[in-house]
């Protein structure tokens, strides 16, 4: 059973807490998903940076931006994830907009 699956099982309320993935430096998401972890979230929604984030409001719009502009990307970020799985034990859902995979490639 996956780590979202056993948290869906439970039938309860769950805390769903969203991050923008390099926000507000690339370095820092481990440390932010730690303490969501350590401070009581079931479940974290990691949100994959985009250049043109229209669908958000401009919280995401700007933590988007600045984690681009401090140099996250979408190839960095599924460099990190083999990373967080070693010390982050809740489920992460991935969030994002599909032009980013596009161009990152469905095959890697």
């Amino acid at each position: 059973m996956s780590r979202l699956q056993k948290i869906f099982a439970q039938q309860k309320p769950i805390l769903n807490v969203y991050c923008t993935a390099g926000f507000p430096h690339p370095e820092s998401t481990m440390d932010v998903m730690l303490s969501l972890q350590e401070f009581g979230a079931d479940m974290i929604e990691l949100g994959i940076p985009y250049s043109d984030p229209l669908a958000d409001g401009p919280v995401i719009q700007e933590s988007n931006a600045t984690a681009i502009k401090n140099g996250m990307s979408i190839q960095k970020l599924f460099v990190d994830i083999k990373t967080f799985r070693e010390k982050i034990h809740l489920p992460v859902i991935l969030m994002g907009y599909l032009n980013p995979v596009l161009q990152y490639g469905f095959e890697k």
